[in-house]
């Protein structure tokens, strides 16, 4: 069986098969990543196909020092937060249109709250820790390297993560 690293090479080479294989290993847990971190099933499968094109297309200039594994959740990232940003600033753009919100859609009962909407909650920096750590099972070097930040910036995102989700938890 070959090795993630040897895939890329024999994608880099142009081999078709190698590429199959590669999604074979790792959509599963990428659609996983990406369902976590994004708002829908349609723009996870969307940043999927994205983070798959990247992959065959930057496979040529990708560092075999590397690991595969962390490089790909970094693109899968990295295009999930651009496409955040985007979404934000729509959604800006729509609130300065729309009317306040009725007090009913400002309060629900406490059973309907759960850890999907508390992450969505979060900005993007401290998500994806929460994600990679704990939905991903990443270690903190490979959270670091998929991100491409400091292990120390890693620590201490995953701690204001943490925080953070507590202090929302007090709050409701």
């Amino acid at each position: 069986m070959e090795s993630d690293e040897e895939l890329m090479a024999a994608i880099a080479r142009g081999e078709e098969h190698a590429l199959a294989v590669l999604i074979e290993r790792h959509a599963g847990g990428l659609l996983g990543f990406l369902l976590r971190v994004s708002r829908d099933r349609d723009d996870a499968e969307d940043l999927l196909q994205d983070t798959w094109m990247r992959v065959a297309r930057g496979a040529r200039s990708f560092d075999p020092a590397r690991r595969v594994r962390p490089w790909l959740y970094g693109i899968a990232a990295n295009l999930a937060r651009d496409a955040f940003r985007r979404r934000a600033v729509r959604a800006r753009a729509g609130r300065e249109s729309r009317s306040e919100a009725t007090p009913q859609a400002l309060f629900r009962p406490i059973e309907r709250i759960d850890m999907r909407e508390r992450l969505l909650r979060l900005p993007d920096r401290l998500r994806e820790v929460l994600v990679l750590r704990f939905y991903e099972g990443f270690d903190e070097a490979e959270m670091a390297d998929a991100l491409g930040i400091p292990r120390g910036t890693v620590k201490s995102r995953l701690h204001a993560a943490i925080g953070a989700l507590r202090r929302d938890w007090e709050t409701t």
